[in-house]
């Protein structure tokens, strides 16, 4: 304390000031609660206070794990978009067996037809055949989409597309029996080895046959969808 500071005080009185003060410094001192050591959390929490650290993380944020969720949220959009197309296949392949049977309708109430109409009906079931067996070779080739982590392992869903198929060329076969029964009727194919199957071949209840089959095979391609449903990622 400066004596031009305080020109009133003696000499004693300064000192008795100065050692007052002494005192209160040591008192605010002793007082003041201990530093507490930091954590591990708190100081991991200060150094991400830091700008430059927020920046290194925000730079390898941006170009390692935002590219990485890129690719990912791509690969599955595109594994769920050849599901799709290979679902809509399936729906064009089923419906050719179909076009194959209701063919058959205008025939159902005659009791035989000619050679000119017998070869234009397998003309146009032939047309269908090839468009359903070009449609069954894409959907062999895109339901390998469904084998996902095990690309060397058949699916489900291949298995019972192929099951499916089996069931399909069953039935196919047999309206062109009962197309070439309808033409050998009553007696055209006595002298071929591929004479009716049935003697007493009925057209409207051979038909009636073939649509107790075209009901089952509609239950089967109810189930491969279903399957095939269940398993294509919905979008999230």
């Amino acid at each position: 304390m400066a004596e031009d500071a305080t020109p009133g005080l003696s000499e004693t009185e300064r000192a008795r000031i100065r050692e007052e003060m002494r005192y209160a410094i040591a008192v605010l001192k002793e007082s003041k609660p201990a530093e507490i050591p930091k954590s591990s959390l708190e100081k991991f929490l200060g150094y991400l206070n830091n700008g430059f650290v927020l920046l290194l993380i925000g730079s390898l944020i941006t170009s390692l794990l935002v590219p990485r969720f890129q690719r990912q949220y791509e690969n599955r959009k595109q594994l769920a978009s050849l599901m799709q197309e290979c679902f809509s296949q399936f729906l064009l392949y089923t419906n050719s067996l179909w076009q194959e049977y209701y063919l058959l309708f205008p025939l159902i109430h005659q009791s035989e037809i000619s050679k000119d109409s017998y070869n234009q009906y397998i003309k146009e079931i032939g047309e269908i055949k090839l468009k359903r067996y070009d449609s069954f070779a894409k959907l062999e080739a895109l339901a390998i989409v469904f084998r996902k982590g095990t690309p060397k392992q058949t699916s489900s869903v291949e298995a019972a597309l192929t099951d499916y198929a089996v069931r399909v060329n069953m039935i196919s076969a047999e309206i062109d029996t009962w197309l070439r029964n309808l033409y050998c009727a009553p007696a055209k194919c006595l002298r071929s080895a591929r004479g009716p199957v049935d003697p007493e071949f009925s057209p409207y209840d051979s038909f009636v046959n073939l649509q107790g089959l075209m009901q089952g095979i509609q239950e089967d391609a109810r189930k491969a969808s279903e399957l095939m449903v269940s398993q294509i990622p919905m979008p999230k």
